[in-house]
């Protein structure tokens, strides 16, 4: 391990101290701030290929890592651009952009403002099909909803409204949703800030995860929040504290999905792993010691996540939703890096890391057959870029594993970059 990174011993100390989130949030900023001045390099990123990017007037990026920004057929590209600073927290008052890009044509196809938007992960921008995309809008009449935009072959555009919405979709056939209000209450980095009152967050039997028919606008609670908290919980104290519900990823054969179930007591966060399957409609807990953090799908059954196990820590793990069975994912070769944002295509796990001390993140894949771990790049994030307006790499695959995007921050503004694989 490196002289940069941060050893087992710090990150002990920084879980310590999770029940003090005040007293941490102070002591994190000065030991980032002490460490970059230590260890800083002189030069901003380094990568093994060369980047692309889309030249636009403003700040460009995509969002989350579960998604991928290019069509399937490789032509269009969605993002967000956005003409004020992202190093500043999102304003209600103060909208950005959906985009699509046309590789083709080399042109900007399609330019909208939106509202509702964070910078981990926008607006859920998301392909529904080949020409077909998503992501979700807000105004004074309809509230939170989702728009359904088509690419016609001549480059037209058609958008048709849906009344909620959206987190996550199988292709064009139904939706996953989840009440934004309440993740902005508790978690406004995934949030959005545009609802007059924020408080109302109603109550935990009549919130949860909602599915919805892409095709006849059919919305459905498929699982309170008050069904969530009584999954194997005995305890009265989970009764009187916050719920909320996150990171929904539907398997890749829409059978099931997965989702964190996340509380706070004390100020201290916990979380629990969680499926729901669509037939049989059982609930199971996959992990639930303390911290879980990201996750994909592996195939239709095998989750690979960056979560705690009491026996063997905190590290990658592969589960299987069947039975629960629980392997540490490339032991002594991956693990010493710490939590990242994971995705897989073609037998290679593609993540990231979290700034050293040199405000340095990383950029790997790691091959499930072999065990090699190529590290592609790293890529510098300034100390103006933190908390809600941080910008970790969340790297992404093409739908055929040929590019890689990720968003960054290394000259100093947000943007999106990818490169192809040779």
């Amino acid at each position: 391990m490196g002289t940069q990174s941060f050893s087992k011993s710090e990150r002990k100390i920084a879980n310590a101290i999770n029940r003090f989130p005040v007293i941490k949030r102070g002591l994190k900023i000065a030991y980032q701030t002490l460490s970059y001045f230590l260890y800083r390099k002189t030069y901003k990123y380094k990568c093994i290929y060369p980047l692309e990017t889309i030249q636009g007037a403003g700040e460009t990026f995509f969002g989350y890592y579960d998604k991928s920004p290019i069509s399937e057929n490789n032509r269009y590209i969605l993002f967000h651009e956005s003409n004020h600073p992202t190093s500043r927290i999102p304003s209600k008052d103060k909208g950005i952009s959906v985009a699509v890009f046309d590789l083709e044509a080399n042109n900007l196809l399609y330019k909208k403002e939106i509202r509702p938007y964070n910078w981990q992960q926008g607006s859920r921008l998301q392909w529904l099909g080949e020409n077909k995309f998503i992501f979700n809008n807000f105004d004074e009449e309809r509230g939170y909803h989702s728009v359904v935009t088509t690419i016609s072959e001549g480059g037209g555009i058609e958008e048709n409204l849906l009344s909620i919405p959206i987190y996550d979709c199988y292709g064009d056939k139904f939706a996953l949703s989840l009440n934004f209000k309440r993740l902005n209450l508790m978690r406004p980095d995934y949030g959005y800030r545009n609802h007059p009152d924020i408080t109302n967050i109603g109550q935990l039997h009549d919130d949860g995860v909602i599915k919805v028919d892409l095709k006849t606008q059919q919305t459905t609670l498929l699982i309170s929040l008050q069904e969530i908290v009584n999954i194997e919980s005995n305890s009265q104290i989970l009764q009187s504290v916050e719920h909320k519900v996150n990171h929904i990823m539907i398997s890749p054969n829409g059978e099931q999905f997965m989702f964190l179930h996340r509380y706070f007591i004390g100020g201290r966060r916990y979380d629990r792993l969680m499926t729901y399957n669509f037939t049989s409609k059982e609930i199971k807990v996959l992990a639930s010691d303390d911290m879980v953090s990201h996750c994909c799908w592996l195939d239709e059954h095998i989750i690979i996540g960056y979560l705690r196990d009491r026996v063997h820590g905190d590290k990658y793990y592969q589960i299987d939703t069947r039975n629960g069975q629980k392997t540490v994912l490339g032991k002594g070769i991956i693990d010493r890096y710490g939590d990242g944002h994971p995705s897989v295509k073609n037998g290679l796990v593609l993540f990231d890391t979290y700034p050293d001390k040199a405000r340095m993140k990383k950029l790997f894949t790691y091959d499930l057959v072999t065990s090699e771990l190529v590290e592609m790049g790293e890529f510098f994030e300034g100390l103006n870029y933190s908390e809600q307006t941080r910008c970790d790499l969340h790297p992404r695959f093409s739908f055929d594993g040929e590019r890689i995007f990720f968003d960054s921050v290394h000259t100093g503004k947000r943007q999106l970059y990818w490169f192809k694989k040779v």
